[in-house]
């Protein structure tokens, strides 16, 4: 029986990909793929101070935060693609005086796609989140969304690689004090008619619509193994059917230290926050980090 040329291809393909790939150039497409090629975990305890209500000491005494970042596929060392998991848990006051009652728990899940330039970097991305309250009433809606996102920011944004460049730097110029990150972002309410609104957001609240934000980190001081360093968040989003708008401040101060096995840092920030269904409003929030 005659066996066709594709077929013959196709075998040798199957059983012999090395030799394909060397004689189409695939081979450096190849060489310069990668699997898990990165992953940073950072987690965080924090105390809240100056609740200015019996609604905000109901709700916020203190929080836990843990946050995964994981480059699932990279290529070239210049395009990946990423996923970042979000987890936080907060403790409020009860009724009967326990301080640190559990009060509610979010998560978020967030794929990225990512390239690389030398100086900036360029994302894309969903951000689905979910907000649960724990032993409350069950008419409360539970409060989710999916968000698309645009970013540009700094090479090293993200917490572990500042610590490692900046602590570990023998230079100390502006670009390597200095990360940011310019985030837009456009809440789904519908998609193309496949999905249906409620699955993509709360029907009820939250009512927005998109929204900017800012991240900055400034050193201001280092030694041989730890660091002082500014931080700020600007947010400012707008609502549908012309709501409103809703704004964010928070501005602080964080040490970090270059230390084994983890690196940590000790925190404290002040927030200012208005028409966010979840604001702290006025709270002084302190707190100890770790990072790997």
């Amino acid at each position: 029986m005659k066996v066709k040329r594709f077929s013959i291809t196709a075998a040798v393909v199957m059983f012999f990909p090395p030799i394909v790939l060397a004689n189409t150039g695939w081979d450096r497409l190849c060489t310069g793929f990668s699997f898990l090629s990165e992953a940073s975990f950072d987690s965080d305890f924090r105390l809240f101070a100056f609740q200015k209500n019996d609604d905000f000491r109901d709700k916020y005494s203190c929080e836990m935060n843990m946050n995964i970042d994981l480059a699932l596929i990279g290529i070239q060392e210049r395009f990946f693609g990423m996923s970042r998991a979000e987890i936080r848990g907060g403790c409020g006051e009860s009724y009967s005086g326990m301080v640190f009652h559990p009060y509610d728990i979010s998560f978020g899940l967030i794929p990225t796609l990512e390239y690389r330039f030398k100086r900036i970097h360029v994302s894309a991305g969903l951000d689905h989140r979910c907000f649960h309250e724990i032993d409350r009433d069950p008419a409360d809606p539970i409060v989710y969304w999916n968000k698309v996102f645009f970013t540009l920011n700094s090479p090293h944004r993200r917490l572990h690689p500042y610590i490692g460049r900046y602590i570990g730097s023998p230079s100390w110029n502006g670009f390597e004090r200095l990360i940011w990150s310019f985030t837009w972002g456009y809440y789904l309410t519908k998609f193309f008619g496949v999905v249906k609104p409620e699955k993509l957001m709360t029907p009820s609240r939250p009512r927005y619509l998109h929204d900017f934000q800012l991240t900055a980190r400034y050193g201001l001081v280092r030694w041989g193994w730890g660091a002082v360093t500014m931080t700020g968040v600007s947010m400012i989003g707008v609502k549908h059917s012309g709501e409103g708008i809703y704004w964010a401040q928070e501005t602080g101060m964080e040490a970090l230290f270059a230390l084994r096995p983890f690196d940590s840092s000790l925190f404290v920030n002040y927030i200012f926050d208005q028409g966010r269904f979840n604001g702290k409003d006025r709270l002084l929030e302190f707190g100890v980090r770790v990072v790997k």
